[in-house]
């Protein structure tokens, strides 16, 4: 984690090192074309397939013609939706933030055989329900150059993460001493544990850092087009991840005189850590930024 963290010292100190003036240029109406200290901005991106979607259409292609792709996004993040904003400390540098959160709380029923009723129009109902999500965020600092509307952008970025993922069955027929393998349309069965209960992945926590270099062109007072790439090293920490399972055991004392119950085991296994470098996927997306 030290070793991140001193890249992107390392990426500050040297963009900051080169650091040139972002000169500010007027249109024929006097009106300030670049963003000035003390400005926010917001951004807006379209994915490059939605572009070259419409391109194709000009020529009479037909297939992809939509702007489905159309998404706020911080390219370190992939495609996930993101807000971003950006606030100008200077006429040449800005602070910059990104948050992408994303989840699913998926449910899903089904009819199965009722094993009790022994008849084929009774049935009970198995659920079957899958919930994740995930976060993450950037803060970074912004270094611009350029004389014309044509302007560079460079920096560095740091990137903190973290996600979830659980499964869980609830099953219509029951376990019992009269029915050792009910019937389900879901989930699994271990031949040492019995059937799957509930699945929890160990969540993943992640940091790490960004370089990131673009370009944007302004078309129009404080408005601009462009886009950028980078290069990111991610550590990432996963947690323990535990599995349960039922199934029925007749040598349980039920203290009653009577013998046989229900006996579940968890499982679990070992956490893991990753660190994982390489380029964002470059063309990805254009974005439009407007400064107020």
């Amino acid at each position: 984690m030290k070793r991140i963290f001193m890249i992107a010292l390392g990426l500050c100190i040297g963009a900051g090192a080169s650091a040139q003036s972002n000169e500010q240029i007027q249109n024929k109406n006097g009106k300030d074309i670049m963003p000035v200290k003390g400005e926010y901005a917001v951004g807006l991106g379209v994915g490059m397939s939605s572009v070259t979607g419409w391109i194709g259409s000009m020529f009479g292609y037909t297939g992809y013609n939509n702007v489905s792709q159309t998404y706020i996004n911080n390219p370190a993040f992939g495609s996930s939706t993101s807000v971003f904003g950006k606030y100008m400390v200077s006429d040449n540098n800005a602070i910059r933030v990104s948050l992408s959160n994303s989840g699913q709380d998926f449910t899903n029923r089904f009819e199965v055989y009722d094993d009790r009723a022994n008849h084929p129009d009774s049935v009970v109902i198995d659920a079957f329900r899958e919930n994740s999500s995930a976060t993450f965020v950037s803060a970074g600092y912004e270094w611009r150059r350029g004389k014309s509307r044509l302007r560079g952008v460079y920096g560095g970025e740091a990137i903190l993460s973290w996600q979830n993922f659980h499964r869980h069955y609830n099953y219509g027929n029951q376990l019992g001493a009269s029915n050792l393998t009910p019937t389900s349309s879901i989930g699994y069965w271990n031949n040492d544990y019995g059937r799957i209960v509930e699945e929890r992945f160990g969540a993943t926590f992640g940091a790490g850092v960004r370089g990131f270099v673009g370009v944007e062109y302004y078309v129009a007072p404080k408005i601009c087009i462009g886009t950028e790439f980078g290069w990111r090293a991610m550590l990432s920490q996963t947690g323990k991840s535990k599995f349960t399972y039922e199934e029925y055991d007749a040598f349980i004392d039920n203290g009653d005189g009577t013998f046989g119950a229900i006996r579940t085991h968890t499982e679990e296994t070992l956490g893991s850590r990753t660190l994982s470098t390489g380029l964002d996927n470059f063309n990805t997306q254009l974005y439009f930024h407007f400064y107020f």
